[in-house]
């Protein structure tokens, strides 16, 4: 059986500073509290608790805040031990946190350039940690191919947040704000999703890791076919904006369909027991799925896009931070097994994907806004029951 965990350098060390080396313990409860900040301001609408709502609020900060704060705590964490570099420091730790609670909050309370700077700080720390573990001299190992794309993904943020930042500060026109959510709201995840799908997936389902970035000619290839990738994920964003409403999404399906076929090996199910790896793999097909949707049915974009990012996105990112989370706590039984907690994750999310998308179809829109919030917040509570004390525990 293939491990999924690489050794520490120095366990010493790491038992005397866990958030360190383990940046997930505080990055994944922080990503699921951040959540709740955007779902619940649909349940406060619902229940008359508020008087209006913001569809930008919503998307914001679950596109920026939440799952940003669970690809933090992933990549904080696996590319260290990847490429056996150093840790991130207890400041660049304070720092993302601060940036995830400031990008979250300055968006409930629409405050959209503090929002921003804290989002372009945190895509500018992140890059930088990157690319010092993906080329630092002092790097044992290097990535695999598949990461390529992470760069593309911070370029795609970047991109975007300015483009808010122009509509916010100097009153640019409001399609800045279509191709900002495109780029911060796809772009974004789609990279990181087939870039990370790349090392992830084959070690869910028990195979070896992929080689390092570079080690032979078909690795190169395989970078190169990523950053192609990349490119025609950016090109499809901006042909829809442009009007191509159709094609953009259609494209951009067939090419994450393909790197997570190919590249990630999700073109089987996982021979492997375990409840979350059959939700990792649900997920990553949603993703696929969402989007071509959003293209075949033009006029019902929205419901079919939360496909993507309920289906997809939220059930992806708790069934993989479920995996590294019991894999690392050594918890063989919830990882091989299918604890009741999980059961509930997967139904909540699921439920709440179904509620989003029939919403548009009912005479009942927001109360279905503010059931599916309801499943959700219950999903992500069961999720944080479960693990919460044991990833917030300073030492095993």
């Amino acid at each position: 059986m293939v491990s999924t965990r690489i050794p520490l350098p120095n366990v010493a060390e790491s038992m005397r500073t866990p958030w360190r080396h383990e940046p997930f313990r505080l990055f994944f409860p922080l990503g699921v509290v951040l959540s709740w900040v955007g779902t619940g301001h649909w349940l406060l609408y619902a229940t008359g608790i508020t008087a209006t709502y913001s569809c930008l609020l919503h998307g914001l900060v679950q596109t920026q805040a939440f799952l940003m704060a669970f690809a933090v705590g992933f990549l904080m964490t696996a590319l260290p031990r990847r490429t056996q570099a150093a840790p991130p420091s207890t400041t660049e730790l304070s720092v993302a946190a601060m940036a995830l609670v400031t990008t979250a909050v300055a968006a409930a309370a629409e405050r959209w350039t503090l929002a921003e700077l804290g989002y372009v700080t945190l895509l500018l720390l992140l890059l930088r940690f990157a690319v010092r573990r993906f080329l630092g001299r002092t790097s044992g190992r290097r990535p695999p191919a598949a990461f390529v794309l992470v760069p593309f993904a911070f370029l795609h943020g970047l991109a975007g947040a300015g483009s808010l930042l122009a509509w916010s500060v100097r009153g640019a026109p409001g399609w800045t704000v279509q191709l900002a959510k495109l780029l911060v709201g796809q772009g974004v995840f789609l990279c990181l999703v087939v870039g990370i799908g790349g090392l992830v997936l084959p070690l869910m389902a028990g195979s070896p890791p992929p080689p390092d970035l570079g080690s032979s000619p078909r690795e190169r290839a395989k970078a190169v076919a990523y950053g192609a990738a990349g490119a025609v994920i950016l090109a499809s964003l901006l042909l829809e904006q442009a009007g191509w409403e159709r094609v953009g999404p259609l494209v951009r399906a067939a090419v994450v369909a393909a790197g997570l076929a190919l590249g990630g090996g999700a073109w089987r199910p996982p021979s492997r027991p375990g409840l979350h790896r059959r939700l990792v793999w649900i997920a990553v097909w949603l993703v696929p799925i969402g989007l071509a949707l959003s293209g075949l049915l033009p006029d019902y974009r929205v419901p079919a896009l939360h496909v993507l990012f309920i289906g997809g996105f939220g059930l992806l990112v708790f069934g993989v931070a479920t995996h590294v989370s019991v894999s690392h706590l050594d918890m063989e039984a919830a990882r091989d097994g299918s604890p009741a907690a999980i059961w509930v994750v997967g139904a909540g999310v699921l439920l709440a994907m179904l509620g989003r998308v029939v919403a548009d179809w009912s005479g009942t829109y927001f109360a279905h806004l503010g059931a599916a919030a309801v499943a959700w917040l219950v999903a992500s509570v069961a999720w944080l029951a479960f693990l919460g004390p044991k990833l917030l525990r300073p030492n095993r």
